[in-house]
């Protein structure tokens, strides 16, 4: 009983999965079904009954007949196809053929969306066909008007077009011709050859109205503006030849040179060549503006020239004064000090320039004079020659400043070294007073090289030439080296006189503790071998195991009996 149970639930189970499954199925192919309703082969139809009413002719009509068989292709292959695949589709689904369905839905997608593609594509197609005529009759009358624009405005302003008048003309009337054979082409029922004819007459009347609007300005440029610059250039080169003006540029061939241009633009605006007129007219301006800055140039550098010569006159005398008492100068220091800068081959090769410099002032007023020289060449040359006469005399105020203070620093050189005498004697004087038996070799040695230190820079003090910064070399070392012989002496005597303050207190444990004893032994004999801080370290060292403390407090007591003033 239990599996009839389990059997009737299984079939009824199946029998919901296959209703569900086909109820899924049927809303999937009415879904197909109302998108394939959409794909409407009567608008295309009625498209293509309107264009066959149109007469078309020529290619317009080939391209016609061709979509027109396109549409029939589709629509009594694929477009019948999609319905009956559609039919088929709902009857398998019917049948509960799921297998067969699934596929079959898959095709049908498939193939609705290349229907519709196909259909969109030939519907398109038409209907620029349709739209060809409408569309040409818009152009032509716009570029009509364009072209009628510029026929009037030649007309009425003939005069301004000058040679480019009978080019012009010829142009319109082609242009006329070209604008009747477009029109009729199109009423030919040819609209697509129609568009093309178009397509190339509206870029000519673009052309034409183009040069309507430019030809004026640069004809007259050509004509009238270029041909009364350069008169008033030849006019005004002969003047200022006639003054004995030098230019650095050669105008005539600059005259000639546009003149030529001229003659080549003349030949551009006869042949309609508006970009290429533009392009020879902007080189002709540039041109004559060179040639009128050529002139411009040697009126304002005259200016300048006579105006600035006097002062650079003085200034190049100042600067043979200045350079004439430095070299004075500099002999009389160079017999009492070594100069380590090169300071005579400087002002020397300064005199050399300040002579170039000179020279090219006498010839740039002989020039001037003799009219051989442009202005403007004179007044570069000035500006450079002033630029550098202001680099000579900062280096000369450089060369000045070097040498200026060598009496300076050699007195106080000589305060320094008596100082460094004084020291050496208060030193002497300090260590001969504490008596002591001996002195360390090391200490000995370098007090014998500061003493030499100190005799060599005496002696270079008192030479006929002194070598200054030599000295001071010498001078920066004596001192370091003293500073560091007084700290040695501090140290020596501290150590001596730590040592006799020390034995005195260990005497109180010489009998009682026998290493100090023999501590105090060793002490005095290194003590008597010159070797006073071995010395104290020996002692204090046993001392601070006897006694902890005992060093530190004997040398602080050592320390504030000493009077450190010298050192």
């Amino acid at each position: 009983m239990t599996w009839i149970i389990g059997l009737v639930i299984a079939i009824v189970v199946i029998g919901l999965a296959m209703w569900w499954w086909q109820l899924r199925n049927a809303r999937t192919i009415k879904q197909l079904d109302e998108e394939t309703a959409t794909l409407d082969p009567g608008a295309v139809t009625s498209l293509i009954r309107s264009i066959d009413q149109l007469g078309l002719t020529g290619a317009s009509l080939k391209d016609f007949t061709k979509w027109q068989r396109a549409f029939q292709k589709l629509s009594e292959g694929q477009l019948a196809s999609l319905h009956s695949a559609l039919l088929d589709v709902e009857n398998h689904n019917a049948q509960f053929r799921f297998l067969t369905v699934r596929r079959e839905l898959t095709t049908v997608t498939d193939l609705k969306s290349a229907v519709a593609k196909q259909l969109e594509e030939i519907r398109a197609a038409l209907l620029r066909l349709r739209d060809s005529e409408a569309d040409n009759r818009t152009r032509m009358v716009a570029v009509r008007e364009a072209y009628q624009e510029s026929r009037k405005t030649i007309l009425a302003k003939s005069f301004s077009y000058d040679e480019a008048l009978p080019a012009l003309e010829e142009s319109l009337q082609a242009l006329g011709t070209e604008l009747q054979n477009v029109a009729a082409t199109n009423e030919a029922g040819d609209h697509e050859a129609a568009r093309a004819q178009l397509d190339a007459v509206t870029t000519k009347v673009n052309e034409l109205r183009n040069q309507v609007k430019a030809l004026p300005t640069l004809i007259n440029d050509v004509v009238n503006e270029f041909p009364a610059q350069l008169k008033e250039i030849r006019q005004g080169y002969d003047k200022l030849k006639a003054q004995q003006f030098v230019f650095t540029d050669d105008v005539p061939a600059g005259v000639k040179q546009v003149t030529a241009q001229l003659k080549d633009a003349h030949a551009e605006i006869k042949a309609l060549q508006r970009k290429e007129l533009a392009a020879t007219n902007a080189a002709i301006a540039d041109k004559i503006d060179a040639l009128y800055a050529v002139m411009e140039k040697e009126l304002v550098a005259k200016k300048a020239v006579l105006q600035q010569a006097n002062d650079l006159g003085r200034f190049i005398a100042h600067a043979e004064h200045q350079n004439a008492v430095l070299t004075i100068e500099l002999d009389h220091l160079n017999q009492s000090y070594t100069l380590n800068h090169n300071e005579m081959a400087q002002a020397v090769a300064l005199k050399h320039q300040i002579e170039d410099i000179s020279d090219r002032y006498d010839a740039a007023e002989q020039g001037v004079s003799e009219h051989t020289m442009a202005f403007s060449t004179i007044l570069a040359q000035f500006n450079t020659d002033r630029k550098a006469l202001h680099d000579i005399e900062a280096k000369h105020q450089t060369i000045d400043q070097s040498v200026n203070n060598l009496r300076e620093r050699e007195q106080q050189a000589v305060k320094q070294v008596d100082q460094f005498e004084r020291d050496l004697r208060d030193i002497k004087y300090e260590m001969a007073r504490h008596q002591l038996p001996g002195l360390p070799h090391d200490y000995v040695a370098f007090g014998n090289v500061v003493n030499q230190e100190f005799t060599a820079v005496r002696k270079a003090l008192n030479q006929v030439k002194i070598n200054m910064d030599d000295i001071a070399k010498q001078i920066l070392k004596v001192d370091a080296d003293i500073s560091e012989l007084k700290d040695q002496s501090r140290a020596v005597l501290d150590a001596a006189g730590l040592t006799e303050q020390l034995l005195q207190y260990a005497n109180r444990y010489k009998t009682s503790h026998e290493d100090i004893a023999k501590a105090v032994q060793e002490s005095r004999e290194l003590y008597r071998r010159y070797e006073y801080k071995q010395a104290a370290d020996t002692i204090a060292t046993v001392l601070e195991q006897v006694e902890p403390g005992s060093y530190h407090k004997i040398e602080t007591d050592y320390l504030n009996q000493q009077n450190n003033d010298l050192f």
